[in-house]
């Protein structure tokens, strides 16, 4: 069964929660996502950071096919349909990265959460820093 990110969000209200008015179910299941996602938050809590100063957000994604000549790399998610998952605050997720389902994981956090990510499904998957802010940015294949 499909996981539906609206409950998910709602059951998160405790920190702030940015979603667009209909956010497309995930191709995963609850049992699948929620460890990644109490990782991702526990990461985020780490240097101290209180919960309700982390937003949880979801959005729905396409990525268009590439251009002829253009050639899919690492640092992008391949053509599909996803719903994005993303925690993001004053928070140290550690160096920028992307991360990619069935390539080798780089340094850091998303090679210690590799396996919690490929359970879940995610495809994709990237770290990003906006001092003071920092953001964990999950891709899940639209159900």
């Amino acid at each position: 069964m499909p996981l539906r990110l609206a409950p998910l969000l709602r059951a998160h209200e405790f920190m702030k929660i940015e979603r667009p008015p209909v956010v497309w179910d995930a191709d995963t299941e609850d049992t699948r996502f929620v460890p990644l996602l109490g990782e991702m938050i526990a990461a985020a809590l780490g240097k101290g950071t209180p919960l309700a100063e982390l937003t949880l957000s979801a959005a729905n994604v396409v990525v268009e096919p590439y251009a002829d000549g253009e050639d899919a790399t690492h640092q992008s998610p391949d053509p599909a349909e996803y719903v994005a998952v993303t925690v993001r605050g004053v928070a140290d997720f550690g160096a920028e990265a992307t991360w990619k389902a069935s390539a080798p994981p780089p340094p850091g956090l998303l090679a210690r959460l590799n396996e919690r990510l490929e359970i879940a499904g995610a495809r994709y998957a990237y770290l990003r820093r906006m001092p003071p802010e920092a953001s964990f940015t999950v891709f899940l294949w639209r159900a």
